[in-house]
């Protein structure tokens, strides 16, 4: 049997693992699931149809499957959160379900989701993506593996950000990121490759140095986007992440940041001039 702490409400049709823990205060509804091992803290409200994997660690305050904040919801829509393995959700954080009839909001596994950060319905997020403290995702947003985003951001409905992009504190886009490059500011200049993210992950430095070729090449000047991608073709080594890098920016529907390059004194990445070895 679960440990369930005797002051937790928990709807008898919940689906609970033998080795689950609920701690003090909990407010479980009749169509959640949670899967072995995962704990909850105390005072957490898993509500609507939500399903959470095995080994999940659930802080007080935390308020996963209620309902979207949009308008054009209609309440008693049957919509779907699903969240995976191993996550840290701390204080505060809010996910919710679908806005539409059998859609779904999807986490995946490994996510660190610190202190009053929000993902909205219908999100993807993907594995080993860090939301910081007050990060914000509007609806529909997709967020691919291992991306960083830092404190007090916000990102527009139906935006993507690229595996292993990172946004700077304090910064917000309406445009789609690209992968493994960071954004500063609201809508701001990309400041260079992920380079600190991408060594912690052992990518060889042949694949860095492409990536800072990239760089240089795409976000250089005010060109179309066609002209600047052409000249990545030509001038770049087409390693996997530059072809990821490439179907990217050709797939987006909203577009792109654009933005140049300011470099910010004191920034994690280091000149771009310097090679990985």
């Amino acid at each position: 049997m679960p440990d369930i702490h005797p002051t937790a409400v928990v709807d008898p049709r919940a689906q609970i693992a033998d080795d689950a823990v609920i701690g003090p205060l909990c407010l479980i509804g009749p169509h959640v699931k949670i899967g072995s091992q995962t704990r909850l803290l105390g005072q957490a409200c898993i509500t609507g149809h939500t399903t959470i994997g095995a080994r999940n660690l659930i802080y007080p305050q935390v308020c996963l499957g209620a309902e979207p904040q949009d308008f054009g919801f209609a309440f008693g829509t049957l919509s779907y959160l699903r969240i995976g393995d191993g996550n840290f959700f701390r204080e505060g954080v809010t996910v919710h379900v679908g806005t539409k009839a059998d859609t779904e909001t999807v986490i995946g596994n490994d996510n660190f989701f610190m202190a009053n950060s929000h993902v909205g319905h219908n999100c993807i997020i993907g594995n080993q993506v860090i939301m910081a403290n007050c990060a914000l995702m509007a609806g529909y947003v997709e967020v691919h593996d291992g991306c960083f985003i830092s404190g007090l951001t916000a990102v527009r409905q139906f935006c993507r950000i690229g595996r292993f992009a990172m946004m700077w504190g304090i910064s917000a886009i309406s445009k789609d990121l690209p992968p493994f490059m960071i954004v500063n500011g609201r809508n701001g200049a990309i400041a260079g490759v992920n380079v600190v993210a991408l060594r912690r992950r052992n990518f060889p430095a042949a694949t860095i140095n492409a990536l800072r070729l990239v760089h240089k090449v795409f976000f250089r000047g005010r060109r179309s986007v066609k002209k600047a991608l052409d000249e990545v073709r030509e001038s770049v080594p087409l390693l996997p992440e530059v072809e990821e890098f490439i179907k990217f920016v050709e797939t987006s529907s909203r577009g792109v940041l654009l933005g140049r390059d300011t470099r910010i004194t004191g920034a994690t990445p280091a000149a771009e001039d310097t090679p990985a070895e």
